[in-house]
């Protein structure tokens, strides 16, 4: 039996996980192979898994006691895209934070699709549940629009009234994809605004040809 207390790194490399699976080299390659363990590459290319997918895995086996104190804060990772043909990137991210961040304590690596624009985003309101319950020390993100890609000096007020840091590790590497990802949501926020435009457009013509008496109710 395992304890969720034990694991207090974000992200385990090959050696560590055969170690504290006893399991060879060789059955590691199958597992990533089958789908058997989560196993991600880090920016070289070495085969990792994030401590969360860990846990899982072992929590799913019924190898895991959760003795973590429920008021003990978190360090979160918030990573993000808007569709799921960039979820390679949404890996990367999370990745290039692990290996960026130093000094992580009791990390939480959250990852979800979704648009910029979406402000009820499953993970972001659980974010925002944990840091009003008192839970979040600090969130690091690649880019503030991450979070969100407008108001973000509204969460940035709230987090810090609630004493959490927002703390943005920049990755100039894969700018060029958060430019391509602020093209697609302007676009989506000029096709919804363009939708509410005609359908009220619509409900006016419809209701002036309701006000508009037919021919036989008109006086001669």
């Amino acid at each position: 039996m395992y304890k969720s207390s034990d694991f207090t790194k974000p992200v385990y490399k090959t050696g560590e996980i055969m170690e504290i699976l006893n399991i060879s080299y060789s059955t590691i390659k199958v597992y990533d192979k089958n789908g058997t363990l989560p196993i991600k590459r880090t920016g070289t290319g070495r085969r990792a898994i994030f401590r969360e997918d860990l846990l899982n895995y072992l929590d799913s086996k019924g190898l895991l006691y959760d003795d973590t104190e429920t008021t003990k804060k978190h360090d979160v990772i918030y990573a993000r895209v808007s569709s799921h043909e960039q979820k390679g990137d949404l890996e990367r991210q999370a990745m290039f934070l692990v290996e960026n961040v130093h000094d992580l304590h009791n990390p939480i690596i959250m990852k979800e699709v979704g648009s910029g624009l979406d402000d009820r985003r499953r993970k972001l309101q659980e974010l925002m549940v944990m840091v009003l319950d008192h839970k979040v020390s600090r969130v690091f993100v690649t880019y503030r629009d991450r979070l969100t890609r407008f108001g973000f000096h509204y969460l940035e007020t709230i987090f810090n009234h609630e004493g959490v840091r927002i703390i943005v590790i920049r990755d100039a590497v894969h700018e060029r994809s958060v430019q391509e990802e602020l093209v697609e949501d302007m676009m989506a926020l000029i096709a919804g605004f363009s939708g509410k435009l005609y359908g009220l457009r619509s409900g006016k013509n419809k209701k002036k040809q309701k006000d508009i008496p037919a021919a036989s109710d008109r006086e001669d």
